[in-house]
């Protein structure tokens, strides 16, 4: 929507700003100026509908619905979940090739879920998409239409619950069923931790090896770069070939743990950009020398903890009948979990390489300064791991004006928290379960870019062991014909790649709706303020340093993984 009088920027000029873009974003104008002339620039401006001020709210959710109605019917024609279809041009529903005989509103429902499959629909949200204000029903009768709908899908061979009912929030198209999917995953026994960095070690070992050749190309441009320097002849390409090379050195060195030798490339690189003095070259063959030199170390990469066992933590605060309403819950469903009260229990639990969860039964108010610096240095020793405080302090320090300094005590426990009221009813502890169970056995999906293939190699090692279902690109460009089709729950982005640059990606992807709430992470040998500053302007989550990828990249993972998988899970 948007209104025509607009500083800097009028309403119209948008709008022909936007199609001249190519974006086919429905638009609807607000003005106050009623004339026939102000409508036909408005619309010729290529705008879809023009609403008068004042204006009835009515009027406008209608003319919205409209042309939401208009842009989804020409977005897929055919829609499809299992083995039925809704072909939209000729309003057609088929299962298992019979056609069903559906009433214009189960047609209208129908459709609504198969362009929402991944949502839970509310009452309220049906009414709205499908009922104008005037002639909307009670919630009563979207019950009747879904069960109307369910039986005409049963006798045409569905199951019942095809659409299945979330209780206490609405309804949603049945997932499709993922057992033969993980059946098909290889199951891997579980290792100890001093194994699996061994493992580690020797595959980016044989990364290092795979790419010597490449790192001594890299090496032999920096030395021809050296010589004509030295010789007041250094041209512009063999400078720009340099300044490449030094800055894919600083960035491959830095995950393989030469430390040194990755922070000698980058004073090289910095360097090359200002090269204009002899007495500065010297300073460079200085430098090559001592990145040369520091290469013939051992590979010492700072490998981060790989346990596999991520356990969700559920912090229950002085509510001794959640504990029990939990613990009964995940027995039924046979789920793997420990509880605890002490914090030498928290440890011996996170030891353990087979929990689902964890339930931590405490105390807040009663948390001493010791009490939780000891629970929260046993955390700070793993992976970060989804938490989820279940509180009702938070009302009763409200009401005693002490809020802050309860606050201050979840935060010193553990960022990854996400807060939940205590006081539950059966109904909301089994969902809760449930939506916990689904949320271990879910894989993550996470996309590298990356135009380096010795990083993308070092990533996909460092990963291997986790469960994570890795994609890689090592052309930019790539990306939008992958995203769409993949979508991941995690993408990390070089920063300096050719076409289209990590931050640029960034600001594209921040632009689109689809991609707005997407963790994006950044891969980066330079951690100046200014580099990090146009990462987060552009809408980048965090940055990690291609010198300590290997010790920083699964931990800043999970930590973005964990807060976006558990509360879509429990939302849903």
């Amino acid at each position: 929507m948007l209104d025509i009088i607009l500083p800097k920027l009028n309403g119209i000029e948008f709008c022909k700003r936007l199609r001249s873009a190519g974006n086919q974003t429905p638009v609807l104008l607000l003005t106050a100026q009623n004339s026939s002339d102000k409508k036909v620039i408005g619309l010729d401006a290529g705008a879809d509908d023009y609403v008068v001020k004042p204006f009835e709210i009515t009027e406008l959710l209608a003319r919205i619905r409209v042309l939401l109605r208009r842009t989804n019917s020409l977005l897929l024609p055919v829609l499809q979940w299992r083995e039925l279809s809704l072909n939209s041009s000729i309003h057609e529903v088929v299962y298992q090739e019979k056609i069903l005989n559906l009433t214009p509103k189960e047609y209208r429902l129908l459709e609504l879920f198969l362009r929402s499959s991944d949502l839970v629909l509310t009452k309220e949200m049906i009414l709205d998409r499908l009922w104008d204000i005037e002639e909307a029903p009670s919630e009563n009768a979207i019950a009747v239409h879904i069960k109307d709908l369910r039986r005409k899908l049963k006798q045409a061979g569905a199951s019942t619950d095809f659409i299945e009912t979330v209780y206490g929030i609405g309804y949603r198209l049945k997932a499709f069923n993922t057992d033969t999917a993980a059946e098909k995953r290889e199951k891997k026994e579980p290792q100890t931790e001093q194994l699996l960095r061994q493992q580690i070690k020797q595959k980016l070992n044989t990364v290092w090896e795979k790419f010597e050749d490449v790192n001594s190309d890299r090496l032999t441009i920096l030395e021809q770069a050296n010589h004509a320097w030295l010789a007041d002849s250094l041209e512009s390409q063999l400078l720009e070939q340099a300044q490449w090379a030094a800055h894919k050195l600083a960035g491959g060195l830095g995950v393989f743990g030469f430390a040194q030798g990755s922070r000698y490339a980058l004073e090289m690189e910095e360097l090359l950009k200002i090269e204009s003095k002899t007495d500065r070259g010297r300073e460079f063959s200085e430098l090559l020398a001592a990145l040369k030199n520091s290469l013939k170390s051992d590979l010492e990469p700072q490998l981060n903890p790989v346990n596999q066992n991520r356990p969700v933590i559920l912090a229950v605060d002085n509510h001794p009948q959640l504990v029990k309403q939990l613990v009964a819950e995940m027995s039924a469903l046979d789920m793997s979990f420990q509880l605890v009260k002490k914090p030498i229990s928290l440890k011996k639990a996170l030891a353990r390489t087979s929990l689902n969860a964890i339930i931590w039964d405490f105390s807040l108010a009663n948390f001493t300064a010791k009490t939780i610096d000891e629970f929260a240095q046993i955390l700070a020793e793993s992976l970060p791991l989804p938490t989820i405080l279940f509180t009702d302090s938070e009302e009763e320090a409200a009401k005693l004006k002490n809020i802050t300094s309860l606050r201050l005590k979840i935060a010193r426990l553990n960022h990854h928290i996400l807060l939940q009221r205590a006081s539950l009813d059966m109904q909301a502890t089994k969902s809760i379960v449930k939506a916990l169970q689904q949320f271990q056995q879910k894989v993550a999906k996470i996309l590298v870019v990356d135009d380096d293939p010795q990083i993308l190699a070092t990533i996909k090692n460092l990963l291997n062991p986790l469960n994570i279902d890795l994609t890689v690109l090592d052309k930019s460009l790539d990306l939008w014909q992958i995203i769409p089709e993949l979508k991941p729950d995690l993408l990390i982005l070089d920063v300096a790649m050719p076409d289209l640059n990590g931050i640029e990606l960034c600001q594209l992807l921040r632009n689109d709706c689809r991609w707005q709430e997407l963790p994006i992470l950044f891969l980066t040998i330079h951690n100046d303020l200014t580099t990090v500053q146009e990462i987060l302007r552009a809408g980048g989550n965090d940055c990690i340093s291609k010198t300590q990828t290997s010790s920083q990249l699964v931990p800043k993972i999970f930590n973005h993984l964990n807060r976006g998988q558990l509360l879509t899970s429990l939302v849903s």
